[in-house]
């Protein structure tokens, strides 16, 4: 509907593994149809072909943070978007990327031209009741409606367990005493060689053993585990139990795990556990994950070639994975219970559309039988009875309550204090048991009062005696107050108080330019001021990196970006939890130039995909917005060197490729290096795609390398769109063939049948008895639709086809 007049249509999916899906999903539907679908996700920041993609594309698929980077450098580029999609709509919350992503909501309601654009809110566990109305009516901005509900499942989904009784385990189709069973569904396997006690010994081995036996029954299985650092250890027993002989391969073909395999060695090493798991049959997914593995993971997934599945908790947060068996080893994280909410939207995965009659969801239980069925039970419970707050509600109390726990608000001047002292906010808060300062410590939940700040007020070079009708202005009709309309008074007026606090901090420690800078870089104050204080020496730095990537001279280019590296990865928040590791410098030297991931070594690899991929594009990016958000005009294509270090790339060329989707890094150097290849931007990239030259150099086997050949091929298909041909509607006009005596069928709506073994082609009623034949044969080797129409006057049938290439018919 919305594309049909004229505008365009954003879809906003919380994560990168998700965007890619959905990207891949809208591609294979509508890119027949002759609608370009294009992605910004991947690492933080925007790139000219995102900003281009923003601006012109029919079908963009965005992170939150990827669209909330490219409106805050520039707010026109969806002013012709009609439709904006939020998928996921439940992640609203108080950790930074739920924060981000409100405020991200509020602002699009905000807008002036709101009232012109569709705003849609999908998700399949939002809660009913209060929580509900709240959440609907913030979408609807008021306006009188009623959200759209279906209680309707593809599939039936039962809650079980399996629990180890000793010498077997038996799998429970109800969590409840008394329902069903199968008994010795798990059987002990007694020990190989020298080793002494039988299997399975724990949860982990347990779970593994029962996701072998439901995928002998032709069931695919999910592991959910609710720690990312949890899953790689799975996929390391899997692995071993396969070459100690107690699990078979669960792979009978390894043909179709060539391609993936090669990608993994390739940015992960032979020996990373999700490449070794592959190998076996078991896919392990979690975010950290190169994107170009995932993908091709994701594509086998789709085929059915990987029969058991362990994911991490970005599976609660929409990822697509689905089985017909749901296993969940653990409900703790951290020491703590998972929330309802997150495994009600973990519980949906289980049960396929049209393919399961049921979702199981299982509890794997292996001791302490009665108290973690209790805790399974209570939990199932809680998911049923969910809750949705405004993070910023729940940020903003939180601060209260640390701020009143230090005896700040005892102070009768409390908030006239905090509005003018730094010092008030700096508390240090006691670290956890482990040694890390908690989740919601202080200076977290202040870097989110900041974003709320400044991303909410529009008008950042507005006067400080303004701030508060700003800040109710800019919150009219929010979440957040929507839920401090039924708090007491006095909890409302310190919310209110406590916001005015912190936006006259802001405004007496910053002049509008630097307050525009911090906006546009997404940080706090006190980051921000950081960043101000060394923008004199990494301006320079970053253009000499820009410029070196464009060049491929990769000292100069390793050069700066480890002396940005150094300035920009001590701050928050693009410093790394655990710091950097001794010697990093070389590990960035190596990974920008190009270098192997095995000579790198695959246990360096954490690094770069934390600290540099994720944590230093994130600061490269943040300090070219502040710089545009100055008035910087660059001298040169800017972004190339954040590119080189999110693909290891030492090129600008190179690493546009692996932007656009090819899943090699050596099969990029290998093509531009002996491809000719000379562009900037992505219409100079496909314009060499096209060119003559290359289509030459893709028909051989062995271009870009012999390795990466096929990778090559999809990759330019996909980008030229000879993967999904657009559809085109054409009419023919042929003559009927009527049987002796048959009278011409009445004029009309007719439908067509191509008989593919015959080559004849049948007009037919609505209820598909064969009519009329035509009378010219016909083959068509392509999916297509038909319809036909008689005309009075005219005996011949008009005979309309919609899509890709042409049909052939014969001569009369």
């Amino acid at each position: 509907m919305t594309l049909s007049t004229g505008k365009r249509v954003l879809i906003v999916t919380p994560l990168r593994a998700l965007s890619a899906q959905t990207e891949h999903s809208f591609r294979r539907t509508f890119g027949p149809l002759g609608f370009k679908v294009s992605s910004l996700y991947g690492a933080s920041g925007v790139s000219e072909g995102d900003e281009d993609a923003l601006r012109s594309r029919p079908i963009v698929i965005a992170t939150p943070e990827k669209l909330d980077f490219a409106l805050r450098s520039d707010a026109d580029l969806i002013n012709d978007v009609g439709l904006i999609v939020f998928d996921e709509g439940h992640l609203i919350g108080p950790s930074e990327r739920e924060i981000r992503y409100e405020i991200l909501v509020q602002r699009l309601l905000r807008r002036p031209d709101a009232h012109g654009r569709r705003i849609v809110c999908l998700s399949a566990i939002l809660p009913e009741g209060e929580a509900l109305n709240d959440l609907t009516a913030w979408m609807r901005s008021d306006a009188p409606g009623d959200p759209v509900k279906s209680t309707w499942r593809p599939t039936r989904q039962r809650f079980g367990s399996i629990v180890w009784q000793g010498r077997s385990a038996r799998l429970n189709f109800d969590h409840r005493d008394g329902g069903p069973y199968v008994a010795r569904f798990v059987e002990s396997v007694p020990p190989r060689g020298r080793e002494r006690k039988p299997y399975p010994r724990d949860t982990r081995d347990l779970t593994l053993f029962a996701a072998w036996r439901f995928a002998a029954q032709g069931k695919r299985t999910l592991i959910f585990s609710t720690q990312a650092n949890w899953v790689e250890g799975f996929g390391t027993a899997a692995v071993e139990f396969v070459r100690r002989g107690y699990l078979v391969s669960l792979i009978d073909d390894p043909g179709p795990l060539a391609r993936a395999l090669e990608v993994g060695r390739e940015w992960l090493g032979a020996d990373h556990p999700a490449v070794k798991a592959m190998g076996v049959g078991v896919a392990i997914h979690h975010g950290k994950l190169p994107q170009p593995f995932l993908r091709e993971m994701e594509l086998l997934l789709g085929a059915g070639v990987l029969k058991v599945i362990v994911a991490s908790p970005t599976l609660a947060q929409g990822l697509n994975l689905n089985a017909a068996v749901l296993l969940v080893p653990y409900l703790v994280r951290a020491g703590q219970e998972i929330s309802g909410e997150e495994f009600a939207n973990v519980a949906g995965r289980a049960g396929r559309a049209f393919v399961d009659v049921e979702g199981l969801v299982l509890h794997v239980v292996f001791d302490r039988e009665r108290s973690r069925l209790n805790d399974w039970r209570r939990l199932i419970q809680s998911a049923r009875h969910r809750d949705l707050q405004s993070g910023l509600f729940q940020v903003i109390a939180a601060t209260l309550d640390r701020l009143s726990q230090a005896g700040i608000l005892s102070r009768p001047d409390a908030f006239e204090y905090l509005a003018n002292a730094r010092a008030g906010w700096q508390i240090v808060d006691d670290p956890a048991a482990d040694g890390d300062v908690e989740e919601d410590a202080l200076s977290t939940n202040v870097e989110k009062l900041d974003a709320m700040v400044l991303g909410l007020i529009e008008a950042l070079d507005a006067d400080r005696g303004d701030l508060s009708r700003l800040l109710d202005e800019a919150l009219a009709g929010s979440l957040w107050a929507r839920k401090l309309a039924r708090a007491s008074a006095q909890e409302n007026e310190r919310h209110r108080a406590l916001l005015r606090a912190r936006a006259n901090l802001i405004w007496t420690l910053t002049t509008p330019e630097a307050r525009k800078g911090h906006f546009a870089m997404g940080v706090g104050l006190e980051s921000g001021l950081a960043l101000d204080a060394i923008a004199a020496e990494i301006g320079p730095l970053a253009d000499a990196a820009d410029a070196a990537a464009i060049r491929g001279d990769v000292a100069v280019l390793t050069e700066a970006l480890v002396a940005l590296a150094q300035r920009l990865l001590v701050i928050r928040p693009f410093a790394p939890e655990t710091g950097l590791v001794v010697g990093w410098e070389g590990i960035l030297r190596a990974w920008v130039s190009g270098g192997d991931v095995e000579r790198i070594g695959a246990d360096r690899m954490k690094v770069v995909e934390d600290a540099f991929a994720y944590r230093l594009v994130w600061g490269l990016e943040a300090v070219r917005t502040r710089r545009v958000a100055a008035g910087w005009t660059p001298d040169v294509v800017v972004g190339g060197g954040a590119a080189a270090v999110e693909t290891g790339l030492p090129n600008l060329m190179m690493a546009m490729l692996v932007r656009a989707g090819l899943p090699s890094r050596r099969a990029a150097m290998a093509a531009v290096h002996t491809g000719g290849a000379d562009f900037v931007d992505s219409t100079g990239m496909r314009a060499w795609l096209l060119s003559p030259e290359i289509v030459d150099l893709s028909s051989r086997p062995e271009w870009p390398t012999a390795e990466t050949a096929a990778l090559w091929q999809r990759f330019r298909s996909d980008v030229v769109g000879t993967s999904a041909p657009a559809w085109r509607v054409r009419t023919k006009l042929r003559q009927l063939q009527l049987a002796p005596g048959q009278a011409s069928p009445p004029a009309g709506d007719y439908r067509v049948e191509i008989d593919h073994r015959e080559r004849s082609a049948w007009l037919l009623s609505v209820d598909f008895r064969r009519v009329a034949r035509v009378r010219r044969r016909v083959r068509d080797p392509h999916p297509a639709l038909y319809r036909a129409r008689l005309v009075d006057g005219d005996g011949r049938a008009h005979i309309e086809r919609a899509g890709p290439g042409s049909a052939e018919w014969d001569a009369e």
